[in-house]
């Protein structure tokens, strides 16, 4: 059995998500919040975490049958030689009461909110043929870091909310009542859980006004000349745009 200390592992996901949201700035650091909010969100919904897992199944399946059967045979030996997943010849399908499942999921979802931060506010960027960049301010930057320590607390919360499978469809999904092999305890648990009564909410709702804030600080809707709208960007507050020359 290998021990793992909880309250030390909470403190270094703390402080090195705080690091990464101080350098990326507050903006793109609540896109990854607003990630995070919604698989907070389908842990206090069961039901709609298990239709959601059904629609990615049947995605794969139908997916699956239109590739050629050579195909199929490469990825089935690549996901059971090199991944351990033996799938039979047939379609990868996801368990929603795994915590493996939910794992991959938010190992995915942190990827596509750094891509899509990265794409809606980008380091250097063209328009018109002329070369810019966002340059964060230091209160961009400070917001950043409380947001990315925050930001780690619930990445840290949701890994154990997956580990202890409670919350999971089927409320037994645990990693530890899945494997026969080694196992993992942790110790020095804290108190605070993402998987307290009130926390959930709380946590959602922050993210939900996150959400309209990033929003709004980014997106607007303007009248073009001949009275027609169209969306405008613009800098976030605690952000400027600077040409590259």
């Amino acid at each position: 059995m290998v021990e793992v200390n909880w309250t030390l592992l909470t403190y270094l996901f703390i402080a090195l998500f705080a690091l990464g949201g101080y350098f990326k700035g507050w903006w793109k650091e609540a896109i990854v919040t607003v990630f995070l909010t919604v698989l907070v969100l389908l842990l206090q919904l069961p039901q709609v975490a298990q239709l959601l897992i059904d629609l990615l199944n049947w995605l794969i399946s139908t997916i699956w049958q239109l590739l050629p059967l050579s195909l199929q045979l490469s990825i089935s030996d690549f996901l059971e030689r090199g991944l351990g997943i033996a799938t039979g010849g047939s379609a990868l399908q996801f368990q929603a009461g795994e915590a493996q499942t939910w794992i991959v999921i938010l190992v995915l979802a942190l990827a596509a909110a750094i891509l899509i931060s990265r794409l809606s506010l980008p380091n250097t960027g063209q328009a018109a043929g002329v070369y810019y960049s966002y340059v964060a301010f230091w209160s961009s930057n400070l917001v950043g870091a409380v947001l990315g320590g925050v930001n780690g607390w619930l990445i840290i919360s949701l890994l154990g909310a997956y580990l202890d499978g409670s919350k999971l469809p089927g409320g037994d999904g645990g990693l530890a009542a899945q494997s026969s092999g080694v196992l993992i305890q942790g110790v020095e648990v804290p108190s605070a859980s993402i998987l307290d009564s009130f926390l959930p909410w709380l946590f959602i709702a922050i993210g939900f006004l996150v959400f309209l804030a990033a929003l709004q600080s980014r997106v607007a809707l303007v009248k073009d000349k001949e009275g027609f709208r169209k969306i405008e960007f613009k800098s976030p507050p605690g952000h400027r745009r600077h040409e590259i020359s």
